[in-house]
């Protein structure tokens, strides 16, 4: 799964990332790709470790990068990994995040 010009989001029948189809890892690589700073790349609860290598992307490209809170989540491998791999702006339970999304899309929309 990528995402494409306009918002698109394209499934694909590629090969398989982190053994998966799909994968978030090159959804987030696409979407830093193309929207840069204005991308907040959000790991919630999973096994593996798929992601981890997209929010690295998502941050290099200058986005923000949330991860749910292992001690919070039902299944703390993705947060883990992203965690032990990287440096997200934040780590939260779960319940926080949709603030803090809600938060930065009324300052992003102020600064438009």
């Amino acid at each position: 799964m990528t995402v494409g010009p306009i918002g698109f989001i394209r499934l694909d029948q590629g090969p398989k990332e982190n053994h998966t189809r799909p994968a978030a890892d090159p959804l987030f690589r696409s979407a830093a790709s193309i929207y840069g700073s204005r991308v907040i790349g959000i790991i919630l609860t999973g096994g593996g470790s798929d992601g981890t290598q997209g929010l690295i992307a998502i941050e290099q490209a200058g986005g923000l990068a949330i991860v749910q809170d292992p001690g919070d989540a039902r299944d703390p491998s993705m947060p883990m990994s992203a965690l032990l791999h990287d440096n997200p702006d934040l780590c939260l339970p779960l319940r926080e995040i949709p603030a803090v999304i809600i938060r930065l899309s009324s300052v992003s929309q102020a600064s438009a």
